[in-house]
């Protein structure tokens, strides 16, 4: 006979993941979003230096090019004092020689000054080889004779120097108007070596060619190009197709850089820097990556303490408080009241539960702040630090619905930097950045607090509001909210903040007055409930567009509804 037990065993409990694995799924998951803003934000910074390499290699082209200028100022007034000593001796004088010789020799990058009469026979020169030399048929010899006036040829190979040169032609004029003398200087490449040891790094490289493409000098290793025409290289074509730019191409030497180039002035030659591409892509990943990875340690750890830390101060207790329980369950515990020791006992895990609490309130609040980091981030914009248009709709919002509540006026500046994309054109993004946080901080400084002069509510609305918001509304313009304002408070502020800029005196040559200067469209409202504050951003918006129209650098009013004092 077979007994039918009423009741079953219970069932096994269902074993899914642990503690300490739910918390490293949630760390993982909360640490994701940042991991993936660091990555993004590793991949811009390694775009911009890859830019700035760009840039640099342009800056030095241009450098070298300003430099080959200052030496042909200086030459053009050597050769008129030399002009001038000929009130002194005669050019056909045995001094004549020795007298040219001094002048060039402290100057390291004149080869030689020369004198050649009409005919263009040279008869004093301070480098001996170069008298009785014919330069009749050079064409800087004859443009200088017919044009009367100072003439810079072109480089070429010297006939006796085998170096190449560039020659500046001076005329003497005589009392009958014709010429009487030609004054010869010639310029060496020797400013080409002193750029390169200066400013280039050992992959880099400098390189002049004229106007052919044959090469004229390079670093490194000059002497396998020097004279050799490479108009069929791709890089040398493109060189000769503009007088400026930025490439990247595979250099003479089969090395892949980063080149800009700019034409020397007054001729047909290019000046070129380039830095090996390898390098700075290395260097820009290797930046990349580092910082990648040491958020990755930071995570690994995190994911580390919170495995073996758990164990310790999360799972051993509620194991511990598991034995309890049995031991309880099973009753092994007297029944007697006076006996139960219980709620003592109960004490030390509790105090363990609360240092557990404790830790887990530390690694919440850890959160907290990197959401925090994350929610500024989302509202706050990173060039200037001033709240983006986003977090600017949402004070406009609060600011409305609080003016209409409180039936008190509000007013807004809308601010746009005059020109600025020639600023940027002419000087940079670095510079004009940095042209955006200055007037940023003005902004910040010039605004209203609490209690000041152009306060026009009374001391008590005043002292009940804090300064005005402010926000970059998108590129290089800017929004400015004034709570419990008119539309005189809000010009009185958007004159003071576009003196402010004015007088900050940051040069702009593309600007009529020569510096940054700032339009400002001021608009005042008295707000309802019925109201709506995208007509008040489009009447600030359209006086911004007045202001622009009628000349910039001034702070044009836009009322949209007629206000009256409050009583």
């Amino acid at each position: 006979m077979s007994v039918t037990s009423s009741t079953r065993d219970p069932a096994p409990p269902r074993r899914i993941l642990s503690v300490r694995v739910r918390l490293m799924i949630v760390a993982v998951i909360v640490v994701l979003p940042l991991l993936a803003e660091r990555i993004y934000s590793e991949q811009t910074d390694r775009n911009d230096r890859i830019d700035a390499a760009y840039q640099q290699a342009l800056g030095l082209a241009r450098q070298g090019a300003a430099t080959q200028d200052k030496v042909i100022v200086s030459l053009r007034a050597i050769l008129q004092s030399v002009a001038t000593a000929r009130a002194t001796f005669n050019f056909s004088d045995p001094a004549c020689n020795e007298f040219l010789a001094k002048v060039a020799e402290p100057i390291p990058w004149i080869q030689a000054i020369s004198v050649a009469n009409p005919q263009g026979q040279i008869v004093c020169s301070g480098f001996p080889n170069a008298i009785g030399l014919d330069i009749s048929q050079r064409q800087h010899f004859k443009t200088a004779v017919a044009a009367r006036d100072f003439v810079l040829s072109d480089y070429f190979v010297g006939t006796r120097s085998k170096s190449p040169i560039i020659t500046a032609a001076l005329p003497q004029i005589g009392a009958d108007g014709a010429v009487t003398a030609v004054i010869l200087g010639v310029i060496d490449i020797r400013w080409f070596g002193q750029i390169a040891n200066d400013f280039v790094a050992p992959s880099g490289s400098m390189l002049i060619i004229d106007g052919s493409g044959n090469v004229l000098a390079r670093y490194p290793d000059d002497k396998l190009y020097i004279g050799r025409n490479f108009s069929d290289r791709p890089l040398i074509q493109k060189m000769l197709q503009s007088s400026s730019g930025l490439v990247t191409e595979t250099e003479l030497d089969g090395v892949q850089r980063i080149i800009g180039f700019v034409q020397l002035p007054d001729t047909e030659a290019r000046f070129a820097v380039g830095f090996d591409e390898r390098d700075v892509v290395a260097r820009a990943n290797h930046e990349m990556w580092t910082g990648v990875a040491e958020l990755g340690v930071l995570i690994l750890l995190a994911l580390l303490g919170i495995w073996f830390g758990g164990e310790r101060l999360l799972v051993g207790p509620i194991r511990k408080l598991a034995q309890t329980a049995s031991q309880i369950g099973h009753g092994e515990l007297k029944s007697r009241t006076a006996e139960l020791p219980w709620a003592a006992e109960f004490v030390p895990l509790a105090v363990a539960l609360d240092e557990m609490t404790d830790k887990l309130q530390d690694r919440e609040q850890e959160l907290r702040d990197l959401n925090s980091q994350l929610h500024e981030l989302a509202h706050t914009d990173a060039l200037t630090g001033l709240a983006n248009r986003r977090t600017f709709n949402a004070q406009l919002a609060i600011e409305w619905e609080g003016a209409a509540s409180r039936r008190q006026p509000l007013a807004m500046l809308m601010i746009d930097v005059d020109f600025f994309k020639l600023f940027n054109d002419r000087y940079g993004h670095v510079q004009g950045d940095t042209c955006l946080r200055k007037v940023a901080n003005i902004l910040q400084t010039e605004v209203r607090i609490k209690g000041g002069p152009e306060d026009r509510l009374g001391p008590d609305a005043a002292s009940s509001r804090k300064r005005d918001f402010v926000s970059r509304y998108g590129g290089e313009e800017f929004a400015v909210l004034l709570a419990d304002a008119d539309l005189e408070a809000a010009m009185i502020v958007g004159n003071r903040i576009r003196q402010a800029v004015e007088d900050m005196l940051m040069a702009h040559v593309g600007a009529p007055w020569g510096f940054v200067s700032i339009s400002v469209g001021a608009a005042a409202t008295m707000p309802s409930a019925t109201s709506n504050p995208r007509t008040f951003v489009e009447s600030a918006d359209a006086a911004l567009y007045q202001a622009k129209q009628s000349g910039r650098n001034r702070v044009v009013a836009h009322s949209m509804v007629r206000l009256s004092k409050a009583s």
